[in-house]
This record gives C-alpha cells, structure tokens and sequence, in this order.
C-alpha cells in the first residue's frame, strides 16, 4: 500500500500518471475536482455548499473540500493505497489532510511534484485542445490564456506546499518535460518497484 499526492500544473500529465498507478498498484484515485462535481450533482449538503460557492463565483471553501476528502478516505478499504489529486492547494488544506491521516492511522509515502517548463506546457494543452476539438468534447480549460492563470495559480499555492512537505522529508520532483513512459519510470523508481 502506497499513499502519494500528485501536484503538478495543468497539462503536466498527473491524470495519466494516476491512471497507470490506479493499473498498476490497485490505487483508488481521489480527485477534489470529481469529489465536487459528484456532491454537487448529488445534492449532498457538502455539494450544496460547493454550489452556493460555484454559482457566487467564489473558490470552494477549504472545510468543503475537506469534507469531501475525508468523506472519501474514511469510506475506502483500509489495505487500499490512494493518490490524492488537486488536493491540498493550501497549507491550510495540507495541515487539515495531516489531521485526517491521523486519525485515520494512515500515513502519506510522497508529495510529487511534476516540473515542467510553461512553454511546454503551453504546447500540451494546444495539442489537446485540438485533439478533444477534433473528438467534439472541447474542455473549457484548454486554452493558453486560461493555462497561463492556472499556472500562476499553481506557482502560489506550491510556493507554500513546497516547504511544507520538504519539511517532512514527503517531497519529491520528477521531471515531467520527458515522455510518458520516462515519467512513469521516474515514479516506480520512487516507488521502489
């Protein structure tokens, strides 16, 4: 069992690297993106709260998110290992998640950060706003302009989590600028496997 945080900007490949670690170890994905959308489709009462929040324009309060979280983790099979993707964005969610681990008697293995230079990313999401153009299934998240203030975000919210988990000897880069199968490989090696 293996517990691992992905943290990498958009079109760094950490949803294809999930999907092979979800094959390959038997990893239960966690992503706060489809945690959100599945509450607020279910109208749960955490999904009700993220939709006051989505539908005012404001960020998802961190305790929702949270919440979602820790719905997640404590409903999984305790021997199952999990990768925890788009969360934590903060420190306050960092030391919330910490709580919960803890209670949970869990522990995290890695913090892996994907680093990858803009301009390559840039090149990224050009190929796949094109390619999911091409399929009819645009994503509205697949344009330079909206990459380039993900990224942003992205570098402030690192900036703060970086430290965090350096400090707790959880932190580990990986050269995502490589292929597909490079960056897998760069993950086993962490893995020890």
């Amino acid at each position: 069992m293996v517990n691992l945080i992905l943290i990498g900007p958009p079109g760094a490949g950490k949803g294809t690297q999930a999907e092979r670690l979800v094959r390959d170890y038997g990893l239960i994905h966690i992503s706060t993106g489809d945690l959100l959308r599945e509450a607020i489709k279910a109208e749960t009462p955490l999904g009700r709260k993220a939709k006051a929040a989505v539908d005012g324009g404001a960020l998802v309060p961190d305790e929702v998110v949270i919440g979602l979280v820790e719905e997640r983790l404590s409903g999984k099979e305790p021997e199952l290992g999990f990768i925890l993707d788009g969360f934590p964005r903060t420190v306050t969610q960092a030391e919330a998640l910490e709580h919960l681990l803890c209670s949970l008697s869990t522990l995290l293995d890695h913090v892996i950060i994907f680093d990858i230079p803009i301009d390559l990313l840039e090149e990224r999401i050009a190929k796949r706003a094109g390619q999911s153009r091409a399929v009819g299934t645009p994503r509205s998240d697949d344009n330079v302009e909206v990459l380039k203030k993900r990224v942003e975000e992205f570098a402030r919210a690192t900036a703060a989590l970086s430290p965090f988990y350096e400090h707790r000897g959880l932190l580990r880069r990986i050269d995502a600028a490589v292929g597909i199968d490079d960056v897998a490989a760069q993950i086993s090696n962490l893995l020890g496997r």
